[in-house]
């Protein structure tokens, strides 16, 4: 039996919208974004300050008469509720792309004990560069931010996971080393070797979200994109450690080990 569910994270315009696509192609069933559960995570930090102020030991206040801990488990078995009541089927996804929903998936383990997760990730750079044009109504700083924030959640969360639970997937890799990479999601998934060429046609075919024509097979140079000081200095504030960390160049290498 393929695994279920399947929660697909990482940073927008890293190629988790054709995750979902090859996932539906598989026989999986969801919704082309989420974006509920992460607000699990933002409920729980708000009842954390609240009963810090609140909370402290007094038998006159209502507030320090409630276990928050109590009040946290009740409050994400509401979200498994809703959210199995909106995923009938046995094999389902979510795709919510953003670091709060990231940052949940502690509390998505407990809720779903046997769920899965994919992890979509991409160099900050042509990020970047997808994120300013399709997004342009948000600052360049914004985007910079962003990408950093994810992929900084991510490793936070990726030490605490046991191995065989989570798959880390390039979108490089989807679009140089197509087959390959199918082969990791197929196997990881559990799913029957007639999928792996229904995988295969889907990335091959479909290629991740573009904002132009063969955006997503390009690379780039830090130094080619006619980027200001300004925008260097913001890009590399907000991005070189994450890009160290996970072996990212700044040159026309898509990073340090191709």
């Amino acid at each position: 039996m393929p695994k279920s569910p399947v929660f697909i994270v990482g940073s927008p315009r890293s190629g988790t919208s054709i995750l979902v696509r090859a996932l539906v192609g598989v026989g999986y069933h969801g919704y082309n974004e989420g974006n509920f559960l992460p607000l699990m995570n933002i409920i729980d930090r708000a009842v954390d300050n609240h009963f810090g102020i609140f909370g402290k030991p007094n038998p006159n206040v209502l507030a320090a008469r409630v276990d928050p801990k109590v009040l946290k488990s009740r409050i994400e078995n509401i979200f498994k509720d809703l959210t199995d009541a909106l995923n009938k089927n046995p094999l389902w996804f979510d795709k919510s792309g953003n670091a709060e929903m990231i940052r949940a998936i502690p509390a998505l383990r407990r809720l779903w004990p046997d769920s899965v997760y994919i992890f979509a990730k991409r160099r900050a750079i042509e990020n970047v560069v997808s994120r300013v044009k399709k997004f342009p109504a948000h600052s360049f700083e914004h985007h910079c931010a962003d990408w950093a924030k994810n992929m900084a959640a991510w490793r936070q969360v990726r030490e605490e996971l046991p191995g065989g639970i989570y798959l880390e997937v390039d979108q490089q890799d989807l679009i140089r080393n197509t087959e390959a990479t199918s082969g990791k999601i197929s196997n990881f998934l559990g799913l029957g070797p007639e999928h792996l060429d229904v995988l295969v046609n889907i990335f091959q075919s479909r290629r991740p979200q573009e904002t132009t024509e063969g955006s997503a097979l390009k690379t780039y140079s830090l130094d080619s994109l006619g980027w200001s000081e300004a925008e260097l200095t913001i890009f590399k504030r907000h991005c070189d450690l994450e890009m160290k960390a996970y072996g990212y160049g700044s040159g026309s290498e898509y990073d340090l080990e191709r």
